[in-house]
Parts: structure tokens; sequence; C-alpha cells
């Protein structure tokens, strides 16, 4: 039985149906179809055969969001109606946390600097990712809470906009 899921990765919504024939799947994204074998590691990591091509996969889930690492590339997804978490409700500020246990690479704002959607905040390695911690909103900087360097805790406050 196929199961089709919708997702976004940056500004992009994507489409993919996943059907399990003998052993592997078969996977539709948009229009490019590809067949995958699986197998599960530990701590997230999966060890895929794309079309014939061995890939090493590390997936973490975080509420709404789940980061996949692919050859040292990190692609953010989404549901496409769900927003980076925030400690608020959407379009009246809030704090943005980190998704995961992590190091902070980089602070990209300061205290009173104007922010738009998509904006890069916080830089975070977690699990030999990096992931961008991103305004979902414009909006002014009203409290920094992090420092480059310093070790997060999941759900600890990184940036407070309003």
């Amino acid at each position: 039985m196929s199961r089709t899921f919708q997702f976004r990765c940056g500004d992009q919504e994507r489409s993919v149906q996943v059907t399990p024939v003998d052993g592997q799947f078969h996977v539709l994204i948009d229009d490019r179809r590809f067949e995958i074998t699986v197998q599960a590691g530990e701590l997230g990591r999966f060890d895929l055969c794309v079309d014939g091509r061995r890939q090493r996969v590390y997936i973490a889930h975080q509420d709404d969001q789940t980061y996949v690492w692919i050859d040292g590339d990190v692609y953010t997804l989404v549901k496409p109606d769900l927003r980076q978490r925030r400690t608020q409700t959407p379009g009246h500020g809030g704090a943005f946390e980190a998704a995961m246990p992590g190091r902070v690479l980089d602070v990209l704002v300061k205290e009173g600097d104007t922010v738009r959607r998509g904006d890069t905040l916080v830089l975070l390695e977690a699990m030999k990712m990096e992931l961008r911690i991103q305004a979902n909103s414009d909006g002014v900087v009203n409290k920094v809470l992090a420092r480059a360097g310093q070790v997060v805790e999941r759900g600890q406050k990184l940036v407070e906009i309003e």
C-alpha cells in the first residue's frame, strides 16, 4: 500500500509517494522515481542503497521538524502548514529554541537587529549536522540568549523576537 507525504524544505513544497515492494521501497518525489533499500543503524543513522548507490543518512526529529543529513548537506523538513517551533503564537514574536542538544556554532544577530522571515538567527551543530534556526516572520531581535561555543539543551531559548 502506497503512502503519500507532503513536506516543505526551505521555500519548496514537495510530494513524496512511498510504496514498499519486495523488501525495498519505490519512492516518487515529485516526478523523480527511486528504488531504495534501507538498513537502520543506531542513533538515527540509516544506510541506504538508492538506485544502486550507497549513502549514509542521519535523521533527527524535533516537534514538527525533521533534520536529514546526507553526504554533508543538511535538510530541514517541515509539514507544509507548520512553522519553526516558538513559545508564542505565530505573528506575535516569540522565543526560538534549540531543536536538539548541541553546540552553538555562531549567533548571526544581535539585540535590536531587524530580521525578515527566513533569516538565519543561530547556527547549531548537533549529531554531525549544522542546523539553521531561522526566523519565521519579520521582527526585531529583543534578546539574544546564546553565544558561540555554548552547549545548549533541547528546548533551550536562543533568541527572542518581537
